[in-house]
């Protein structure tokens, strides 16, 4: 008869039943080799990362440079074939890289030019006329320059740069045919460029000139 009674009296004697919980998880983390796997992942990443903007830098350098090299070019040959085309006069290429020659300043003019006939010369840096100066054309360095000389050979003031980074320059010419043959290459070095430079060419570009004098 008491054995309810006394099963109750037992448990609330004994107290809350105790509470049996799972073991816990370990601690969530990466093992040596999971990161090692990340490093090399992420260094691979970022390998190509600087590769693509090497390739990208190296591409933007070369199209630079082939543009600037381009425009020297064209630079020059404008200056060179308008005013080669006036020459006439006293005409002398010294060496296949310099040529002097001297520019109609017009006709019957007061002395010292000669009378009734064309008068050969140069106009000055101001713009007046010279009788019997030239031009001088001539590789000087990386340079082809423009210079003005007197009747005794002395340069004068005005003396320009018609294109930087000239690495080779040629004139001849042709007495029976007066034509002037004009070579011109432009080359820009750089230790960024691609094999070390960029030019207009492996040969030089060439024009011909027929003088109208």
């Amino acid at each position: 008869r008491c054995s309810r009674a006394c099963d109750r009296t037992a448990r609330h004697h004994a107290g809350p039943r105790a509470v049996v919980r799972p073991p816990a998880a370990p601690a969530a983390g990466l093992t040596l080799i999971e990161l090692f796997v990340v490093v090399v992942i992420f260094a691979i990443i970022v390998g190509a990362v600087m590769v693509s903007l090497s390739v990208s830098r190296s591409s933007y350098l070369s199209t630079d440079a082939y543009v600037q090299v381009q425009q020297e070019l064209r630079r020059a040959f404008d200056q060179v074939v308008r005013e080669l085309r006036e020459a006439g006069g006293a005409i002398t290429v010294v060496g296949g890289n310099q040529i002097d020659f001297q520019m109609a300043l017009g006709y019957n003019l007061a002395a010292p030019c000669p009378a009734n006939a064309v008068c050969w010369g140069v106009k000055d840096q101001v713009g007046v006329n010279q009788p019997s100066w030239r031009v001088r054309y001539r590789l000087d360095g990386i340079q082809l320059i423009r210079e003005i000389l007197n009747t005794a050979g002395v340069v004068q003031a005005g003396t320009r740069v018609l294109a930087n980074d000239v690495g080779f320059t040629a004139f001849a010419y042709d007495t029976q045919t007066k034509v002037i043959t004009v070579q011109l290459r432009v080359q820009q070095n750089s230790l960024q460029l691609p094999g070390g430079s960029m030019s207009t060419g492996a040969t030089p570009l060439m024009t011909r000139i027929r003088l109208r004098n």
